[in-house]
C-alpha cells in the first residue's frame, strides 16, 4: 500500500505558476523527487483524482503526494540488535555500535547497520534507506535516517557534537583549519587522507572535556565534513584518536589490529520540520572506554 504526504493547497497566488510542479518546487521536493513521481502510477492525488505534475492546483484543493516513489532499497538484511533512540513517521534515530559498517561493503555484506534498518522496516513496501550522516565503521555513536524524501530535503539546524579519546593531555581548545586531500594511487582513491594545500577546506574545534594520565578526552564539531576530518585533524595536531590504526600512534597500529578509534557522535539536535520542534539527542559512552576515565591523575577541565 501506497503511503500519501497530505497537503491543504494555500497561497496559490506565491507561486510561478499554480500547478502541481512548482508547488512541489516550493516546498523542497528535489527534481530526483518529482522525477519518480512522474513514472509512479498513482503518485499524485489532487482532490481524491489520479493527476500529473502539470495539473493546475487553486486554494482549498487537498493534494497528496506518494513519499516513497523510488525503488525499495534491496540489500540483504542483516541480524542484530538495533538501539533506537527516536522514531517518528519521518525519521527513525539510532545508536550504532563501534566496529558496524553503516552500508554493506564486500567485507561486511552481512553485517552492517544498512541491513538491520532495512529488516526492522521491512513491513514498509516502500521503504528506501536514507542515511542524514554515515559514520566510519569504528565510530560509534547516533545516526539519523530519513523515512522518505520529504523528510531527508527537510532535515533542519542539524548539529553534531562529537567525543574522542585522544593521546596525550591536550591544552585548552583548539581549531584546525589545514585542508584534506584524499589520497589516490593509479586513479582510485584510496581509504587514507592528509594534509594538503592541494585538499578540500576543512575545520575542526577541539574542546578539552578532561586530561587523563596519558590520554584527554575531547569534545569536537565540525564546519565541514569531509572523510575521516576528526580522526585526520587531529593527528596533525599530535594528538591522535585512540585505537586508530590509521593515523594513530605506531602502538595502536601494531598491537590493537582489530581495536577502533575511539570516536563517538555523543549529541545531536534537529529541529523537525513538521513539528517545529527541537529533538534533542545524547547517548553514554560505550564500555570499552570505562577504563580510560579510570586512569589515574585525571584532572577535570576549565571549559
Amino acid at each position: 500500500m501506497k503511503k500519501y504526504e497530505l497537503f491543504s493547497i494555500t497561497n496559490t497566488e506565491k507561486l510561478k505558476h499554480p500547478t502541481i510542479f512548482f508547488f512541489l518546487k516550493q516546498n523542497g521536493f528535489s527534481e530526483h523527487y518529482i522525477s519518480g513521481l512522474r513514472n509512479t502510477p498513482d503518485a499524485i492525488l489532487l482532490n481524491g483524482k489520479p493527476v500529473n505534475i502539470r495539473e493546475k492546483i487553486q486554494n482549498a484543493d487537498t493534494l497528496q503526494i506518494v513519499q516513497n516513489p523510488s525503488k525499495k532499497t534491496n540489500i540483504a538484511h542483516c541480524d542484530g540488535t538495533l538501539y533506537i533512540l527516536f522514531e517518528d513517521e519521518d525519521f527513525l534515530v539510532v545508536n550504532k555500535p563501534h566496529n558496524l559498517a553503516c552500508t554493506p561493503t564486500r567485507s561486511h555484506f552481512h553485517n552492517n547497520l544498512g541491513g538491520q534498518i532495512c529488516k526492522y522496516m521491512s513491513a514498509d513496501e516502500n521503504f528506501v534507506l536514507r542515511i542524514l550522516n554515515r559514520l566510519d565503521r569504528e565510530a560509534a555513536g547516533i545516526v539519523v535516517v530519513a523515512k522518505h524524501p520529504l523528510a531527508y530535503a527537510n532535515m533542519q539546524d542539524f548539529k553534531k557534537t562529537y567525543h574522542a579519546l585522544v593521546h596525550g593531555k591536550v591544552e585548552g581548545n583548539i581549531t584546525i583549519q589545514d585542508p584534506i586531500l584524499t589520497v589516490t594511487k593509479d586513479g582510485i582513491n584510496q581509504i587514507k587522507r592528509v594534509i594538503s594545500p592541494q585538499g578540500k577546506p576543512s575545520v575542526t574545534h577541539l574542546q578539552l572535556l578532561q586530561n587523563f594520565s596519558s590520554t584527554s578526552l575531547v569534545k569536537l564539531t565540525l564546519e565541514t565534513g569531509r572523510t575521516h576530518q576528526i580522526r585526520v585533524h587531529a593527528s596533525s595536531i599530535g594528538h591522535p584518536l585512540v585505537g586508530d590504526t590509521i593515523y594513530g600512534k605506531e602502538e595502536d597500529v601494531k598491537n590493537n589490529p582489530n581495536s577502533h578509534a575511539m570516536l563517538l557522535l555523543k549529541e545531536i539536535c534537529f529541529t523537525h520540520f513538521r513539528t517545529k520542534k527541537p529533538v534533542q539527542l545524547c547517548v553514554p559512552y560505550p564500555s570499552d572506554w570505562q577504563p580510560f576515565f579510570e586512569q589515574k591523575e585525571a584532572a577535570p577541565a576549565k571549559i
